[in-house]
């Protein structure tokens, strides 16, 4: 007999603006994820203004997901807002059209693989 196992998919999305203001309660929101799911999808699609915290939170979920071995992945389009931040901050997003491939840059960033 087979077993199958289903993986769980929790998708958490950000809207408006995500800053220092309101990190926390983002954190609360993305950890409560990786408690009850096997792959975590963030939607960035609705976030107008970000700060540093945005990006603190992505790259400690990329780790986070490296060591729980469970998926992070961004999801959703990206805004011009959205990857201009990044390239202010010095991760290229010039020619990054999707959020997949948003999502392999950080994690390229994070371990130093461009396989990954």
């Amino acid at each position: 007999m087979a077993t199958e196992t289903t993986k769980s998919t929790t998708t958490v999305t950000w809207d408006d603006t995500v800053s220092v203001e309101n990190a926390q309660k983002k954190k609360q929101e993305l950890l409560k994820a990786f408690n009850s799911s096997d792959r975590i999808h963030l939607d960035v699609s609705q976030v107008e203004d970000l700060d540093i915290s945005a990006v603190q939170l992505i790259l400690a979920s990329q780790k986070e997901a490296l060591l729980r071995k469970k998926e992070f992945k961004i999801v959703g389009e990206v805004s011009s807002n959205f990857s201009d931040f990044f390239c202010r901050i010095g991760i290229p997003m010039d020619n990054l059209i999707t959020s997949e491939q948003l999502s392999t840059e950080i994690l390229e960033t994070i371990t130093g693989d461009e396989n990954a």
